[in-house]
């Protein structure tokens, strides 16, 4: 996820890429910038600054504040989710986790600790948590999702519409996975108990966390802020360190497809951090998840009927929904990311009406967050995740989740404070929850429109 309109392609110019930390100001033209930006331009959001860069940039709030800007001093992080560090964890800053479930999102954790705890999920709740291997990263790492339901009604998990979940594709924002194995450990708890909900007796909740695994290690190993894989392809080098790919620009649908010509040139960048890779689903991480989804598809379709008209109908096991969650901008995002706007007709129509819900149901929750929805609230963007569920599969309840906060430029908002995780994941259980809900009131079948049974 990124913030719409961020400058930091120009205040950050010369491998700078952290938040706008005081040694990122080592000339007179990047300070001269952010003087001037404070000045002339009014910012739509609360601005997220380091204190140091205020402070060598001779910005004060009341500077800002007179240009329109409403200014957050942020005092840089300490520790492993510091913005700015490079190089590993220090040993004596490593979160430690003593194993218990209770403690487990007190901190973020290495991606050691994930898979601890998402064994412990398949150990506590064996008979409704069943883990799969769906393939494995470039570095080789196992990419496993946990399908979650309630297998009291009969009916095999394979046969059930999948709500498809997946959070950390973007290695740099820790906050996704840690909301998403909230979502999933409430589901396997609800699952376990008398009285289970509907829900989850009609559903199989599938969960994958990290996505980029190999991404997600090398910030903890060398740099908080790297957001590709680490695919490393020889003839795609970038001043000599592995280029990694944009995951979420490399799903197939509308792969690469845009209509700004600077913006072309940057998908095709391997240094851009928006670099879509050398073809379509190159990536293994894009790749396994595709292919998880591309079967369940063509099994309803195999085992689908027809309608009076002759129009293929689903047979059972269809994927439901598809969520991307990242950070940050608090915002809910369908179909169309590469036009930025809806698609026409009832495929609109249920989207707006979905993503309505679901707001009322974050904003409900304990820490009452605004949130906004709709496909024009970031600009265009071609091959994400939930145009490729939409477009390719015909899933019609998809969108991408970008959490809190709101808008915070230059970087800081990646690394949300750890104080949060527990209130961001309330308010993804409460999403969700919604989700599921009114793809139980409103129908959860694939589109007509697009996709595997489009008429």
């Amino acid at each position: 996820g990124e913030p719409p309109d961020a400058p930091q392609s120009a205040l950050l110019a010369g491998g700078c890429g952290g938040p706008v930390a005081a040694e990122c100001f080592d000339d007179d033209g990047r300070l001269e910038l952010l003087q001037r930006f404070a000045t002339e331009h009014e910012a739509p959001s609360p601005l997220s600054l380091d204190s140091r860069a205020s402070q060598r940039a001779n910005l004060s709030a009341r500077t800002l504040r007179g240009g329109g800007v409403r200014l957050a001093l942020r005092t840089p992080t300490a520790g492993p989710n510091d913005c700015s560090r490079r190089g590993p964890v220090p040993e004596d800053q490593m979160p430690v986790w003593d194993g218990s479930p209770a403690s487990f999102f007190d901190d973020y954790r290495p991606y050691a600790d994930i898979q601890r705890y998402l064994d412990s999920l398949v150990e506590r709740y064996p008979k409704v948590v069943t883990p799969k291997t769906i393939g494995q990263s470039w570095e080789g790492r196992k990419l496993s999702v946990l399908e979650i339901t309630d297998p009291t009604n009969g009916v095999p998990s394979e046969d059930k519409p999948c709500i498809f979940v997946e959070g950390g594709i973007h290695a740099r924002e820790w906050i996704a996975p840690a909301a998403v194995m909230q979502v999933a450990a409430k589901m396997a708890q609800e699952a376990s108990r008398p009285g289970r909900s509907a829900a989850l007796q009609r559903y199989v909740f599938t969960f994958l966390v990290p996505v980029n695994p190999d991404g997600y290690v090398y910030t903890w190993e060398a740099n908080r802020m790297w957001r590709k894989t680490r695919s490393n392809r020889s003839e795609y080098a970038c001043r000599g360190v592995a280029a990694g790919v944009d995951a979420n620009r490399n799903f197939g649908y509308t792969w690469g497809d845009t209509a700004d010509a600077s913006y072309a040139r940057d998908l095709r960048e391997p240094c851009t951090e928006v670099f879509i890779g050398p073809a379509a689903f190159s990536e293994p991480e894009t790749r396994a998840v595709a292919n998880y989804l591309r079967r369940r598809q063509r099994r309803s379709q195999a085992t689908g009927t027809t309608d009076a008209s002759g129009a293929a109908l689903p047979g059972p096991g269809y994927a439901a929904a598809f969520i991307d969650v990242h950070s940050f901008a608090q915002k809910l995002l369908p179909p169309w990311a590469f036009t930025a706007s809806y698609p026409e007709g009832a495929d609109g129509s249920y989207q707006t009406g979905l993503t309505t819900s679901m707001v009322r149901a974050i904003e409900s929750a304990g820490s009452r967050k605004r949130f906004s929805a709709g496909p024009d609230l970031f600009p265009a963007d071609p091959g994400t995740g939930p145009d490729w569920a939409y477009g390719e599969l015909g899933v019609r309840a998809t969108m991408t989740i970008e959490l809190e906060p709101t808008v915070s430029w230059w970087g800081g908002g990646f690394c949300l404070d750890r104080s949060n995780i527990r209130s961001v994941g309330e308010e993804q259980i409460a999403a969700i929850g919604a989700l599921a809900q009114y793809l139980l009131d409103h129908g959860d079948e694939p589109s007509r429109s697009y996709g595997f049974f489009a008429a």
